[in-house]
């Protein structure tokens, strides 16, 4: 995936522990989100917490930026190879299409006949045809609505998708020494377009969801990898440790400002939690961040966790209507957590989260890992 943590900017041919971590923050974040929407905020605790976990739905940028910056570095390895078009496309295809296609069959088509009327999934039963053909955000943005239920996170797998049918074409045809420029100008291009369409209209949902104003997350994260891979062209423009750290502080604490006044800013979060994390990236892979921020990420935890996030993600929000399903299934959280709420509803977080990861750990093993084999007979480099 990417080079040794050694010398983290010289190729993405080998993998780096560091980016798993990464990855395994990204679904963390977004997993306590998806489970804690509904914790009272009627003590000031429970606002305390439901403001602090709502912030893990930016996780899905940290996603954006980490493929944008995996995905570009594959295709700089291929860039020379032959069948590079064909043996990309398998190798995404075979990473994604399988576990993704399962859990359709079981969402919009199993459970609708074992549960008849009473199908927790119906919204996107009836508009399946666009889960199927990954349309989910074309059509979200067009009707200016969240209308796949329990499914609506599958916008995000669509737009990645559609970069992933894009960006190989620009990287194959552009010479590399006007890559930086070209995904700079997408950068800018992706954000003005965002910010001029949220000026101009009402849909919110498709400044969310659209997958041209959402690539610009994508594109920081190619710029990144971009500028690592071509910087050692005997003008060496490293920017100091100390100066990404200072960068990553302030950067942070300015997107967390944005984040607290819980406001658009005309989706001036959507372009700070982008650049925030791209500096993250930028940082942990510095060799000076071995000894601690690297650490951190190398952690088992983060780096499990990353391993086993796409199908966190696929299944974790599917997951919340069919527990409800069962007999008094928050009741029995209620019971253990006594009076207290918010003691409840913490351990239905836990509960739902062991739940996702176990059920990820049986896809890993079920399923994703014997489709990843396959990988072999399409190398990209």
């Amino acid at each position: 995936m990417s080079s040794s943590p050694t010398k983290p900017t010289n190729a993405t041919s080998k993998h780096i522990p560091e980016l798993d971590g990464v990855r395994g923050l990204a679904i963390l974040l977004v997993t306590l989100y998806r489970f804690s929407r509904d914790i009272p905020i009627d003590t000031r605790l429970g606002g305390l917490l439901h403001d602090a976990l709502t912030l893990g739905s930016r996780g899905v940028e940290l996603f954006f930026v980490l493929s944008g910056f995996l995905i570009t570095g594959v295709l700089l390895d291929a860039k020379s190879t032959t069948n590079r078009y064909r043996n990309f496309l398998a190798r995404r295809s075979l990473r994604i299409f399988p576990l993704y296609f399962v859990a359709l069959t079981i969402f919009v088509v199993i459970i609708p006949i074992l549960t008849g009327r009473d199908n927790p999934f119906e919204q996107a039963t009836d508009k399946q045809f666009y889960l199927w053909t990954y349309l989910t955000n074309v059509h979200m943005s067009l009707a200016g609505q969240w209308n796949f239920g329990r499914l609506d996170h599958f916008w995000s797998l669509a737009v990645e998708e559609h970069f992933y049918l894009i960006w190989p074409t620009i990287i194959f045809t552009v010479p590399n020494r006007w890559l930086l420029r070209v995904a700079t100008i997408g950068f800018v291009v992706c954000l003005s377009s965002r910010i001029a369409f949220a000026a101009m209209s009402q849909n919110d949902v498709a400044t969310d969801v659209f997958s041209f104003f959402r690539f610009d997350a994508m594109l920081i994260g190619a710029m990144l990898i971009i500028h690592q891979r071509t910087r050692s062209d005997g003008n060496d423009r490293t920017v100091g440790i100390n100066r990404l750290r200072i960068g990553l502080v302030v950067t942070a604490l300015a997107t967390l400002a944005i984040a607290l006044f819980n406001r658009r800013f005309l989706t001036a979060a959507e372009t700070a939690f982008p650049v925030t994390f791209a500096l993250l990236i930028a940082v942990v892979l510095r060799p000076e961040s071995r000894m601690n921020l690297g650490r951190l990420f190398r952690s088992s935890l983060l780096r499990s966790l990353g391993k086993y996030s796409y199908a966190m993600y696929v299944f974790q929000s599917p997951l919340i209507p069919l527990v409800a399903m069962l007999p008094s299934s928050m009741s029995v959280f209620e019971r253990f957590g006594g009076d207290d709420s918010i003691i409840a509803h913490l351990c239905y977080i836990a509960f739902m989260f062991l739940l996702t990861y176990g059920i990820a750990l049986l896809s890993w093993h079920i399923l994703e890992k014997h489709c990843l084999r396959l990988k072999r007979h399409f190398k990209v480099a």
